[in-house]
């Protein structure tokens, strides 16, 4: 099951997960999975979002993900788990979490971070409500490590285009973090040519008819490596040998948190590729 952030329609409750020890931490968001998996002490986490079960959904290790059982955004779901603490996104429903709060459930709620500021305040929110602050500054800093110095103030105008482009159209604009990556590895992002801004669609034509220098095109790990593939060979077949396309994780693109270190690391190496 692929999710698509922040497009994604989380899922409502489902059957009882017994096993789940009451008075512990509940996460029904992957994101905040991925920072769990980083900054959480042996014993906190009870259940995890059903997402981070799934290879093609999941932004946190699936070995430790499974370790926990996963649960929906239902309110009847989480309820039954009987958490003292309950991590979400913005996306869970306003119902749920009135009904959560009416039951004495502490619940704390993280939007998608717009920059990289956002996303380590958001980081230092969640170790400050787990009671894990030491470990949150530790992931902080390196988040912070792995941006190096920022080549945002670099001028833009000579810097490499690149845009993250999903099959189907779904491209990371302006006044996202993802943007934000981009500028600081030395990049332009190229949603700016097309006029997007924060999340949109750019329809392969468009992409074809102005092409970047470089394509960061998501895959998925248990997806259909020859369509994948094909889809590549057929764009770069378009796009007349003119443009490098780059493999990109799908879960790279929809969260932060210890995401951002692999995303530096990926648009780094490319970087040093374009010439």
């Amino acid at each position: 099951m692929k999710w698509v952030w922040p497009l994604v329609l989380l899922l409502g409750g489902c059957s009882g997960h017994p096993g789940i020890a009451p008075g512990g931490i509940v996460s029904n968001n992957p994101c905040i999975d991925a920072i769990l998996a980083e900054i959480a002490a042996p014993g906190q986490v009870a259940a995890v979002s059903v997402y981070s079960h799934d290879a093609d959904s999941a932004s946190a290790p699936l070995a430790w993900a499974r370790q926990y059982p996963a649960l929906g955004t239902g309110a009847e779901d989480i309820l039954a788990a009987k958490p003292r603490l309950v991590l979400t996104g913005n996306l869970a429903s306003s119902g749920t979490n009135a009904a959560l709060a009416k039951a004495g459930i502490k619940v704390v709620a993280v939007g998608v971070a717009a920059t990289l500021e956002e996303d380590v305040a958001q980081v230092r929110h969640i170790a400050k409500a787990i009671g894990r602050i030491e470990a949150g500054e530790a992931l902080v800093a390196r988040m912070l490590a792995s941006q190096g110095e920022a080549k945002s103030a670099h001028p833009q105008d000579q810097a490499p285009s690149a845009i993250i482009w999903q099959n189907g159209g779904f491209v990371a604009g302006t006044g996202t973090l993802q943007d934000e990556l981009l500028r600081r590895h030395g990049f332009r992002n190229a949603s700016a040519t097309f006029g997007l801004q924060s999340w949109g669609v750019l329809p392969l034509e468009n992409l074809i008819r102005n092409p970047p220098q470089v394509i960061f095109m998501p895959v998925t790990p248990q997806g259909d490596a020859d369509r994948e593939l094909a889809s590549r060979q057929k764009l770069l077949k378009h796009l007349g040998g003119k443009t490098r396309i780059v493999p990109f994780r799908d879960q790279l693109l929809f969260c932060g948190g210890p995401t951002v270190i692999k995303v530096a690391q990926i648009f780094e190496d490319a970087r040093k590729a374009v010439r």
